[in-house]
């Protein structure tokens, strides 16, 4: 009889403490977000919420997080709205798994309640940004069709809800494509119970399809000014070859300007970012008044130029992914502004919660720096995406598409990195994350269902 017994009461307490591991996790989520609150920002977030409130459109960033955040102000005109939205979608995303492992009676299900205060999550999780919001609109798509798969059948409206998850976060990321094309093959073939590598290759095709239609159709619909945005990477890739000898028409530079440039600080630090080393209005004109002179110059010189041009883009990439004797770059973002919440506006004074959050990921940074590399999360995609493929438990199933949608996002940066910052591989830290959790509580229990 207390064989009995003791293995129950041994269960009880056990869940007691992870039960109020997951409490903790969310007074602490709801404390920093309550803290951080209408949300951090920076000059993207502030230039979509200017076409938020006027109405007006432009395709630099993504219209159509600027036409939700629209939406929005309708209830609140500071910035608040979308930082809740965003919230939302994440808190979502953690219970509804939660919730899935209490059903499947898998062990470590408070795992995911810690998601939100994971401090490589947390870092970005205030900051008003299209790849937060991208991120968290399809974790949370992804949760729905987990928490559904083994279903007999899966209900409507939840599928309804997931494809409008996945259109807005192909939306509100111009580069969405290569993540969505390994992202769809997984939400279809758990709605529809499909399994074969026929159906992941017409799904892969259909995600595509509807990631450029949707784009294009948004931008149709919003009648979202042209601005020429692939114009930052042409102008980075022409000041790369010009730098490096290479005979380039730049006649929209003085000689000053291309000099300026060669010696700027950022440049020759990061690979990448020649926009930022002349003035604002300078770079405005080379995207509107000479656009036509920098693609041709880019068409010139670039494809006749292409090993110079790979040599350039490699270092560039590997600058963004970090490799261990470099330090974290910008792997988080905590500035709360003041209103009206435009470019001119200060920033707040942090209180009192807003640093203890701020060093909490700071200290982490420095303990654990690799969780603020993409490098190190790259890698263990890699493995995870392996491992689900040729591993007994999974194998025959589609998790395998989750790590590598991720995997294939940041690899995609590789002709076009923008920067070194870790914003550019968030999606790929949320979604390894997630499978990482995934396996362990699959693997909890010892008569596995297949997912």
């Amino acid at each position: 009889m207390k064989r009995l017994i003791f293995p129950l009461e041994g269960q009880s307490v056990y869940n007691r403490y992870l039960n109020l591991v997951g409490l903790a996790s969310i007074i602490f989520s709801v404390v920093s977000v309550a803290a951080f609150y209408p949300g951090a920002m920076t000059w993207d977030s502030m230039d979509q919420l200017r076409q938020a409130r006027a109405g007006e459109y432009t395709d630099w960033q993504p219209p159509a997080m600027a036409f939700i955040w629209s939406l929005l102000l309708n209830i609140s005109d500071s910035p608040g709205g979308m930082l809740i939205f965003h919230y939302t979608l994440l808190w979502a995303t953690a219970l509804i798994l939660f919730k899935w492992c209490i059903r499947e009676e898998y062990r470590f299900g408070f795992l995911f309640l810690l998601l939100p205060i994971l401090p490589w999550i947390l870092n970005f999780q205030f900051t008003i940004w299209k790849d937060v919001g991208m991120a968290y609109a399809w974790g949370l798509a992804i949760a729905i069709c987990i928490y559904f798969r083994d279903q007999n059948k899966f209900p409507r409206a939840a599928a309804i809800f997931v494809m409008i998850l996945f259109v807005y976060g192909s939306l509100v990321r111009s580069n969405s494509l290569s993540a969505s094309a390994f992202l769809m093959p997984f939400l279809a073939m758990s709605i529809f119970k499909l399994n074969t590598i026929k159906s992941t290759i017409a799904f892969m095709v259909l995600g595509c399809a509807i990631t450029i239609l949707a784009h294009l159709s948004v931008g149709a619909l919003l009648q979202a000014k042209k601005t020429n945005s692939v114009s930052y990477v042409m102008f980075d890739d022409v000041m790369a070859l010009k730098l490096r000898a290479v005979d380039v028409p730049l006649n929209f530079l003085t000689v000053q300007e291309v000099d300026a440039i060669r010696h700027c600080e950022y440049l020759n630090t990061h690979e990448i970012g020649a926009a930022f080393c002349i003035s604002d209005e300078k770079f405005t004109s080379i995207t509107r008044e000479h656009y036509a002179a920098l693609k041709a110059a880019w068409l010139e010189s670039v494809p006749s130029n292409l090993s110079v041009y790979a040599s350039f883009r490699v270092n560039a990439f590997l600058n963004l992914i970090r490799s261990p004797s470099l330090l974290p770059y910008y792997y988080n973002e905590f500035h709360v502004k003041n209103p009206p919440f435009t470019v001119g506006s200060e920033t707040r004074t942090p209180s009192t919660v807003e640093r203890l959050v701020n060093d909490f990921v700071n200290y982490s940074a420095q303990v654990a720096p690799s969780f603020f590399k993409p490098y190190a999360w790259l890698l263990a995609s890699m493995i995870l995406t392996l491992y689900f493929k040729v591993s007994r438990v999974f194998r025959g199933t589609s998790l395998w598409l989750l790590p590598m949608s991720g995997l294939s996002y940041v690899l995609a940066y590789l002709p076009i990195t923008p920067a070194a910052d870790l914003r550019y591989a968030y999606w790929l830290c949320f979604i390894t994350t997630i499978s990482f959790f995934a396996l362990i509580n699959i693997k909890s229990q010892k008569k596995t269902k297949p997912i």
